[in-house]
């Protein structure tokens, strides 16, 4: 008979390994070009993946001291930052003033629309929803075409409007 027990109980981080990790974390920011300008949602994303790894690299003996004579190259935090800043962007849809591409439901209306307001809302679990509002661009002016389209029926364009 084989037992599901693991071999070893699992221990959450000590207040040591918790002081080495804040200010592991704060020397690898401070590693960042001052003009990187990532939001702190970027930031509150990489520090857990951080944290697994220093805490893995503390009980293994692989951090601080151990590789003191190993510097990492200077773009390592940048490049893993700015690959969770892309994955953000695309998590948070279109920004106001983005070209899309529409494919939702009312397909006669399927084509390239400018995100002209975005409206942001908390449902009753504290889930946020998004709904964007689509215009064309006539005349000199923005008409809107359509309303309260859901993140899921838009492809966010690389162009900008541009005044």
């Amino acid at each position: 008979m084989t037992s599901t027990e693991p071999a070893r109980r699992a221990v959450p981080a000590t207040e040591g390994e918790r002081e080495q990790l804040e200010a592991a974390f704060r020397a690898a920011m401070e590693q960042l070009p001052a003009n990187t300008g990532f939001p702190h949602s970027v930031r509150d994303l990489a520090r857990p993946l951080f944290e697994v790894g220093w805490i893995t690299g503390v009980r293994t003996g692989h951090t601080g001291p151990a590789l003191a004579d190993v510097p990492l190259p200077p773009h390592t935090f940048g490049t893993a930052l700015s690959n969770l800043s892309t994955a953000m962007d695309a998590e948070m849809g279109p920004g106001m003033g983005q070209l899309v591409s529409y494919h939702g439901s009312q397909e006669r209306l399927h084509g390239r629309y400018w995100v002209t307001r975005i409206d942001r809302q908390l449902d009753y679990r504290g889930r946020e929803s998004v709904l964007y509002r689509l215009s064309e661009y006539r005349n000199g002016t923005f008409a809107t075409v359509l309303t309260g389209v859901h993140a899921w029926s838009v492809t966010a364009l690389p162009q900008h409007w541009r005044v």
